[in-house]
């Protein structure tokens, strides 16, 4: 009777996922705070074996299986919103546009969107158009109160991720300010030293409710716990930020190091 019971549970939970894209699952997973899920992020997709923030970039990205890729979009002098990490005037040759790199991802994987929050309102006309709204990670490091009417009527459907520097004054305000007005599911927190005493106010705070997501590209903003130390250190690196900073999402330049490690966990 137990067997059977299971049996049908299991079932049951498997056609709730049917008709579900990827993204889709990812989404839920993302915004569930029980999830126990370790989210990759790919900074600028998978630049290593692709060129980086092209469409070749997130297809590689994707067949890794990552679950978010990160992506930079700039404004060309023209208005169009393209895929590139500096400003640019034109549009450099070979770089895609927002709606190709939108399209391309579709259904498939969560999009970290960086520098997409000056342009808001032209991103979310692109990703409407192309139906991709619920997929998008957006995060800006200006206040709530800064951000909210930004947000407007997307409040709910975008994925909005305040960066937290904690190593600046008020960013425990800042937090609450957050918490209070605009709950949102992630929070990015960077910080230089792990023994900032600002990272355990914001633990007690926000570990077990919202999912911390942490940027290990460079020492200076995982206290020194980043992706040089995880290549010869994986627990030292990667794992600290695990067992000792509830990192429940990372930002890497190398996903698959940090893939093949959250394996042996």
């Amino acid at each position: 009777m137990k067997r059977a019971l299971f049996i049908t549970l299991f079932c049951v939970a498997a056609l709730s996922c049917l008709g579900q894209t990827r993204a889709e699952i990812l989404r839920a997973k993302l915004l569930d705070p029980s999830d126990k899920t370790v989210f990759v992020a790919a900074h600028r997709g998978a630049w290593r074996v692709a060129p980086e923030n092209s469409i070749e970039s997130i297809e590689k990205a994707i067949e890794m299986g990552v679950d978010i890729v990160e992506i930079d979009v700039q404004r060309t002098i023209g208005g169009q919103l393209i895929l590139n990490h500096n400003p640019v005037i034109f549009r450099p040759k070979g770089a895609p546009t927002l709606e190709e790199a939108l399209l391309a991802a579709k259904g498939r994987v969560l999009l970290n969107l960086d520098k997409a929050f000056r342009y808001f309102d032209q991103v979310m006309e692109v990703a409407e158009r192309t139906g991709t709204v619920e997929q998008i990670i957006i995060k800006n490091s200006r206040n709530a109160h800064k951000v909210i009417p930004i947000l407007g009527s997307y409040r709910e459907r975008v994925i909005f991720m305040p960066i937290i520097n904690l190593n600046q004054s008020g960013a425990a305000a800042k937090i609450e300010g957050y918490v209070q007005s605009l709950d949102p599911p992630v929070f990015e927190l960077t910080f230089s030293s792990d023994t900032n005493p600002v990272l355990q106010i914001a633990l007690a705070r926000l570990k077990g409710s919202k999912r911390l997501w942490y940027n290990t590209l460079w020492p200076s903003l995982c206290g020194g716990h980043d992706d040089a130390l995880s290549e010869k250190d994986p627990a030292g690196g990667f794992g600290w930020l695990i067992d000792n900073a509830g990192a429940g999402a990372f930002q890497t330049d190398d996903p698959e190091l940090l893939m093949d490690y959250l394996k042996t966990r």
